[in-house]
């Protein structure tokens, strides 16, 4: 009985402890809430545009996008209707990027749907509490207003529709920097647009202020900044179009309304009027306003500032971004665009924006800007904001590209690529890899090593692109054929355990000329200057370190007799692709370029040499090398390879066959193998944004800690270093 007590008491007690345990994890994951939710509920800007569109029931369709920023990705349709009937909608939502730096911010992008009975104007709204605070601000209130205007435009015959714009919610200058800021103001009316600060009385803003030390250019929406102390200063400005002549706007409800362009003078009504608000932040000073220095410069392909760029329903578009800084390293690129569009680095250094439109969003515009940022030590810096158009063309030519680990297969119908013959179609403009047809496909099949077939890697994805396009008579500089040019990508996902996978090292490349019939030559790593063992295959991309030396060999798979391989060039690239801007000499005109290059063997059947491993200066850790070869006729004195290393400019003998005349050298060839890959050191990069609150890290800190030492442990166990690539699903390319 005794004992029965005394196990129902600790039974008791232990459920009592429990129960402890669990209100203590209840409380301390609140607080744990709490903390995290007053570090990230602060708004940061937004801005909306619209696009309308008359439906054949006679009610109209807008398409409204929004964008807001706050500390936390935070989603949501908050907007009210001012006046006027505001119709029905639907409502979607989603992430667009975010950057822990400036201000630790996230920016999302809401979609609205709506129908509505007239094309009466009509006024959505928002507004809450609080703006980010910091310094000079006092954390206000915050209000969105937008005018939207649906009245069927006399000159266009179509409902007005409002600029497209964007903008990241946090732009950084230093102190000393003097910066403008050209705002997108783009119309798709090609309205006059204009940018003004917010009028409080107008509910179009929340704190309303109009800083010293920056300028506002109305006419062509940029802000400029001269000179201002450190701190965050929020702009709430509003964006208006005017027409350029003198229209009406004519409505199925009302009366018509007259719309004059903007005159200084008078107080002519917009055509629609949208807000457009983000925080600036004035930084210390910069040891240099220069860019390139600390403050990251564009290279390229970076598209330019306010350029046009096209897009095709259902097809991906990529924008390239690359940025260089001679005391900064290059962190990231955020950027604000469309909703779904998404963001990769590529193992070169480029950042790449992926977006792909609907059906929905064709013949519409949409902008996209970014900025790169940079690192110093513990000090950030911002390149300049570009900003593009993206304007969505009509779905092009149908295609179906199967992938396997060694082709890429790829299937046209014929129909979507009326007026093109398919005897006029190359893969990557090169004679050897035509395209076959029939009454209603396009289709063709070439290796992933093969047809200049281009390499990429990012973070996540080895991607392998190719391009298909016309020709007319290759002997000919103009054409007046058809245009046509549509890229074929095969995309692998980088898995840590897969069954199949793609070969990155190169095969044999076979040639065919006359005099020497069909020859294969391989290009291979040794381990040594042995050259007895040939690095894996598998083992591709090969790594190396600064300055191990790398031995390679072309050699012909079957040796022809009475032949010698004569290497004329070899060039470095970040790229397969040995005409790549960026490039670096080896060997030219048979001789050797960089001073660490060595020529094993002359006059043989194969070349073997060895160079240094070396980096490309930037972001590229990646090398491809590209030689070019000659086959000749051995032991002959009037061939290029008798010739040897030659500095002049002069035509190499000639390989022309004339009747009763044996061959004694080939043409030139191309064979490249890569990529290399320079080892990378571990590194540990720990940051922590200058706005947040630090006791309020310190106190999140101590409550995880606690959190995690009550209520459990995480186990979390790593994965092999060994990377294979994977295929993705169809529905994934």
């Amino acid at each position: 009985m005794t004992s029965s007590i005394s196990s129902l008491k600790e039974k008791r007690r232990d459920q009592r402890s429990e129960s402890i345990i669990m209100s203590v994890c209840n409380l301390l994951s609140a607080l744990l809430l709490l903390a995290s939710t007053a570090s990230a509920s602060h708004y940061i800007g937004g801005l909306m545009t619209f696009n309308s569109k008359k439906n054949p029931d006679g009610s109209y369709r807008v398409d409204i996008r929004f964008k807001e920023a706050y500390h936390s990705c935070n989603m949501g349709d908050y907007w009210t209707c001012g006046f006027g009937n505001c119709g029905n909608k639907t409502f979607v939502s989603g992430r667009v990027d975010s950057s822990p730096k400036g201000g630790s911010w996230c920016q999302t992008e809401g979609v609205m749907k709506r129908t509505v009975s007239n094309n009466s104007p009509f006024q959505l709204q928002q507004s809450s509490c609080c703006w980010i605070s910091n310094g000079a601000n006092s954390g206000g209130n915050w209000r969105l207003l937008t005018l939207i205007d649906l009245g069927e435009r006399s000159d266009t015959s179509k409902p007005n529709r409002s600029p497209v714009v964007t903008t990241l919610p946090v732009v950084r200058v230093p102190q000393n920097c003097a910066r403008n800021y050209n705002l997108l103001s783009f119309d798709p009316d090609h309205d006059q647009v204009r940018c003004r600060y917010g009028d409080f009385s107008a509910d179009e803003c929340g704190m309303c202020n109009q800083h010293a030390g920056f300028t506002l250019d109305q006419s062509t929406c940029t802000l400029s900044y001269a000179n201002s102390s450190t701190d965050v200063y929020l702009f709430e400005l509003v964006m208006e179009d005017y027409p350029t002549q003198i229209i009406s706007l004519n409505y199925t409800a009302m009366a018509a309304a007259v719309r004059s362009p903007f005159n200084n003078a008078s107080s002519n009504l917009p055509l629609s009027k949208i807000p457009l608000q983000f925080a600036l932040e004035v930084e210390a000073p910069a040891p240099s306003c220069t860019e390139g220095e600390y403050l990251p410069r564009f290279l390229h392909p970076t598209p330019h500032h306010g350029e046009h760029l096209q897009a095709r329903v259902n097809q991906e578009l990529e924008i390239r971004i690359k940025a260089t800084a001679t005391f900064s390293s290059i962190t990231d690129v955020v950027f604000s665009g469309p909703l779904n569009s998404t963001k990769e680095t590529t193992i070169t250094g480029e950042y790449v924006i992926n977006w792909t439109p609907t059906s929905e969003n064709y013949g519409q515009h949409f902008p996209i800007c970014f900025i790169a940022e940079g690192q110093n030590g513990s000090i950030n810096y911002q390149s300049e904001m570009r900003c593009v158009i993206v304007v969505v063309k009509a779905e092009g030519p149908k295609s179906q590209v199967t992938c396997t680990k060694d082709t890429m297969s790829v299937s046209i119908e014929r129909a979507t690529i009326s007026g093109v013959h398919g005897d006029h179609l190359r893969v990557n403009n090169n004679a050897s890899c035509a395209v076959s047809s029939n009454s209603t496909h396009v289709f063709t099949t070439f290796s992933l090593n093969g047809c200049g077939t281009q390499i990429e890697e990012t973070d996540e994805h080895v991607i392998f692109k190719n391009t298909i396009v016309t020709f007319d008579n290759p002997n000919h500089i103009i054409t007046r054929k058809n245009v046509f040019e549509i890229e074929v990508m095969c995309k692998y996902q980088k898995k840590s355990s897969i069954t199949t996978r793609f070969d990155a090292h190169r095969s044999a490349v076979n040639f065919t000329e006359r005099g020497f019939g069909s020859f294969s030559y391989q290009f291979e790593f040794y381990q040594s200057d042995h050259f007895k063992n040939i690095r894996d295959p598998s083992s591709y991309p090969l790594e190396y370190n600064v300055a191990e030396t790398i031995y390679m060999e072309i050699s012909p798979l079957n040796v022809m007799q009475n032949t010698e391989v004569f290497l004329v060039s070899c060039v470095a690239s970040p790229y397969d692709n040995p005409n790549y801007p960026i490039s670096y000499p080896i060997i030219t005109n048979g001789c050797e370029v960089d001073e660490t290059v060595n020529i094993y063997t002359s006059h043989q059947p194969n070349v073997k040499f060895s160079m240094e491993a070396f980096k490309f200066i930037g972001q590229y850790d990646q090398v491809f090398i590209t030689c070019s070869i000659i086959i000749c006729q051995a032991n002959n004195p009037n061939t290029r390879c008798a010739q040897g290393c030659t500095n002049s400019t002069q035509v190499a003998p000639s390989s022309h066959v004339h009747k009763r005349e044996a061959a004694i050298q080939t043409g030139s060839h191309f064979i490249s193998q890569g990529p290399l890959r320079l080892r990378r050191s571990a590194s540990l990069t720990e940051a922590i944004s200058p706005s947040l609150n630090l006791n309020l890290v310190f106190v999140a800190g101590c409550v995880v800690a606690v959190v995690a030492m009550v209520c459990g442990m995480m186990v979390y166990k790593s994965r092999g270093s060994n990377i294979k690539y994977q295929l993705l699903k169809s529905d994934e390319i």
